[in-house]
């Protein structure tokens, strides 16, 4: 990617899109079914394996994403928009999940080595269990906790919307070990699939959106882990070999990471709903007046127009993460302004096809439904906006 204009290389280019173009012929024809079932289709496996180009399947040693010259974030976002262009049920088929990048961020180098390596090599699937019932952006209001019991902890409460929760080969739960010090002493636990006290309370949960997507319920009742499954420690109690990163903090490092390919997921929503509008209302010109099919171009382009807004913000800020400067300024602007961009156009698509905008003959109000979620999870648009604001004017902010 170059440095100054963003341009991506020829190669990255391509791979765009044959990907987008096979996720319009072989995902959207399963779109509504996976929304109505929510479940992906049972022969998914078959469909995604028919993919021209690689998909990065963690199931797969001979279907790598490699990135490309431009950078790895760079290539992940370009797989998040295109892949997405045909309907969100296709990504992660299986997927590694976003737990190991909490281990990542707070583990001791034993801890990352035993859960986080194998995750990068596609043996072992995550999931992340932040959300709980009482809180939604606020973190600092985790109620699960985890008392120290001899060589143990006990972790008690429950967490909602735990994405791959059901399948993960283990999760990374937050939860309170010392409520004296109320967001420090927030700490994350590995909990293992089949560790007893742990229970999978609803497989995937009744949402408006991203319906196809196993998003669970989970329970810990009298959950007991070892000491060393708390990143940071070993059987002993804490280390002074990993970093010393609150749990919270290693929350908000896990998600920041990953916004701006939930940004990318937006964009190429958006892009979908715009293109099949755009072919919609040119085969629907000849009864236009003159004046109305004017409006009607110019408000695709001013569409457009914001779409390619949306798209370089998401590549600077994949470009910044490529080039050694990580932070937390560049992800939030692209989480902020491409999901509500979107949202509003995939709305005004569907005010511009009138009743057949809203029906479910398209899949316009799907989008419209998926790309609200975009806009929540990971960290709200309005949290993203404060994170900016205090890089930009001091913590003081918002």
């Amino acid at each position: 990617m170059s440095t100054t204009t963003f341009e991506l290389s020829p190669e990255l280019q391509r791979y765009g899109q044959e990907l987008r173009e096979w996720s319009a012929a072989a995902l959207r024809p399963h779109a509504r079914a996976a929304d109505t079932n929510k479940k992906v289709p049972e022969n998914w496996q078959d469909i995604i394996h028919s993919s021209p180009v690689p998909l990065g399947r963690e199931d797969s040693d001979t279907d790598r994403l490699e990135p490309f010259k431009d950078g790895y974030w760079a290539t992940q976002m370009s797989y998040y928009e295109n892949l997405n262009y045909g309907d969100v049920w296709g990504l992660g088929l299986p997927g590694r999940g976003i737990g190991q990048l909490v281990v990542d961020a707070m583990g001791t180098p034993a801890q990352i080595k035993q859960w986080y390596d194998p995750v990068m090599e596609g043996k072992l699937e995550t999931g992340f269990a932040l959300t709980e019932p009482g809180f939604g952006s606020d973190t600092s209001q985790v109620a699960t906790t985890a008392v120290q019991d001899g060589d143990s902890w006990v972790i008690n409460g429950s967490k909602m919307y735990c994405t791959n929760g059901a399948r993960a080969d283990y999760i990374t739960v937050f939860a309170n070990a010392d409520k004296s010090l109320g967001a420090k002493g927030i700490a994350c636990f590995v909990v293992p699939r089949g560790t007893p006290g742990f229970s999978i309370a609803k497989e995937n949960e009744d949402k408006l959106g991203i319906r196809s997507w196993q998003t669970s319920e989970l329970l810990f009742q009298g959950c007991r882990v070892p000491l060393e499954n708390r990143l940071g420690w070993n059987a002993a109690g804490a280390v002074d070999d990993g970093p010393q990163v609150s749990g919270q903090r290693g929350a908000l490092t896990a998600l920041a990471n990953n916004r701006p390919n939930m940004a990318g997921i937006a964009v190429g929503l958006a892009q979908a709903a715009i293109d099949v509008t755009t072919k919609l209302l040119k085969e629907q010109q000849a009864g236009f007046s003159v004046q109305r099919w004017a409006a009607v171009e110019r408000d695709l382009d001013a569409m457009n127009m914001a779409q390619e807004r949306s798209r370089r913000i998401n590549y600077k800020a994949a470009f910044v993460m490529d080039n050694g400067t990580p932070n937390k300024y560049n992800p939030a602007i692209a989480k902020g302004f491409a999901p509500q961009t979107c949202d509003r156009i995939i709305r005004r698509c569907m005010q511009l096809l009138g009743p057949e905008g809203t029906s479910k003959e398209l899949l316009l109000e799907k989008w419209y439904r998926d790309v609200k979620i975009m806009d929540i999870f990971e960290g709200s648009g309005q949290v993203q906006r404060i994170i900016v604001a205090r890089e930009l004017v001091g913590r003081l902010a918002g």
